[in-house]
């Protein structure tokens, strides 16, 4: 093992070289969801570096994605060693009628404007050439001509969904529709959504004695909201869905709820962090397919819940962690807990970590059937079976090292 640890050492040594190949050209390090092929094709005179402590300028790109299907992009420029101090932020604005190639390109642009700043008190300012034109001057018109055109949909969209899938085997079948329906308004002041859905499966399995298995699975929900914001930092509204499951013992089941949210960051810094409190206080009506196994066909109930959770997404990765807990007002015992927790960080030089998990303390199944469940409904998840808690967890880590400057384009196979 020493050999191999030994010998390993020697040939990254051999192979990784000590001098200081680029480093004519800025070092510019970027993290973002973006494509990062063409952002090495239209800045060909940096160099693209994969060490974040190496580069003298960082730039860090959040999306935020907007319920119109357009984008906005939190650009962060951050200068290092001899450009320390220097920093800049900027938003661009992309609209759902762009091509992905025509937002790649307006992102580039904007980049490289942003990077300009950078460029220009350094040595390495030769190397841009900087071009621009002056708006043409605006034509005489009428006052109320030149006024904005008024949006005859009222910032509302609208998306529809469906889709259909058949699989066939000679021992085996299974059909699945989905339909979906989705509006939503947003503006400054006000968040409006309301979305209905349908999902059904039929499943049919040949036994190689008796009858064939023949399993449906149906589940039709509708949820909306009406979300007012309140200053910088409170939010109210009411939330409210409607749902019919074969799955989870339910004819009909309605829920409205008041709820309250609470932002201790400013909301303006949603993109980077967000540390929120959200409490409900609502309604539930449940109508039962089977009776339950508390010896119900049909409940009212008060639930209460509570939510706290935190996000950051920084240049050393992101983090989400949130805490959920939620009990029915006529007996504290029936209640769930919930934590989940994220992470994508940033360690050292080239080395990033990743975890995820959750945990849920589960005693509020109130809509499980009554009676056994037999082993075909079991094995072909026809209905939900009872828990008292649900766990997972995931890890894992990445390593980069090698070659610190790639600049050469090569997408071949």
């Amino acid at each position: 093992m020493k050999f191999f640890l030994t010998a390993t050492l020697l040939a990254i040594t051999f192979f990784v070289p000590f001098s200081g190949y680029g480093q004519k050209r800025l070092n510019l390090f970027t993290e973002c969801d973006c494509n990062k092929t063409l952002l090495k094709q239209e800045l060909n005179y940096v160099n693209h570096t994969i060490d974040p402590v190496n580069a003298q300028v960082n730039l860090f790109i959040v999306t935020n994605y907007l319920s119109n299907g357009g984008r906005v992009y939190d650009l962060q420029f951050k200068g290092q060693q001899e450009l320390a101090g220097n920093s800049l932020s900027f938003k661009v604005s992309t609209t759902v009628v762009m091509t992905n190639l025509e937002r790649d390109e307006y992102l580039n642009k904007r980049i490289e404007l942003g990077l300009a700043g950078f460029l220009a008190g350094t040595d390495y300012a030769d190397l841009v050439d900087l071009t621009a034109q002056a708006p043409p001057e605006p034509e005489e018109q009428a006052f109320e001509d030149r006024e904005a055109p008024p949006d005859r949909w009222n910032s509302w969209i609208f998306e529809t969904s469906a889709s259909f899938s058949a699989n066939q085997e000679s021992q085996r079948s299974k059909t699945q529709i989905r339909l979906g329906f989705e509006a939503d308004r947003t503006t400054p002041d006000w968040r409006i959504r309301f979305s209905p859905n349908f999902f059904y499966r039929i499943e049919k399995i040949q036994q190689q004695q008796g009858e064939p298995i023949t399993s449906v699975r149906r589940d039709q929900w509708f949820s909306g909201k009406v979300v007012k914001s309140i200053g910088n930092h409170w939010s109210v509204g009411v939330l409210g869905n409607a749902n019919s499951s074969t799955y989870n013992n339910i004819d009909l089941g309605i829920f409205i709820a008041p709820a309250v949210e609470y932002n201790i960051f400013d909301y303006n810094q949603v993109p980077f962090k967000e540390f929120t409190v959200a409490y409900r206080l609502g309604w539930v009506r449940n109508t039962y397919t089977d009776t339950t196994v508390f010896f119900q066909t049909q409940e009212s109930l008060a639930r209460q819940s509570l939510d706290i959770d935190l996000r950051l997404r920084q240049r050393w990765g992101q983090v989400f962690a949130g805490i959920s807990a939620g009990n029915y007002m006529d007996d504290f015992n029936k209640n769930r807990l919930s934590l989940d927790m994220r992470a994508d960080v940033r360690l050292i030089k080239g080395l990033s970590f990743n975890v995820g998990g959750s945990y849920e303390i589960i005693n509020d199944q109130i809509s499980l059937p009554a009676g056994e469940i037999t082993d075909a409904e079991r094995l072909l998840g026809l209905s939900q079976l009872a828990t008292s808690f649900s766990a997972n967890v995931s890890f894992g880590f990445s390593y980069t090292f090698g070659s610190l400057y790639n600049n050469v384009i090569n997408t071949r196979l």
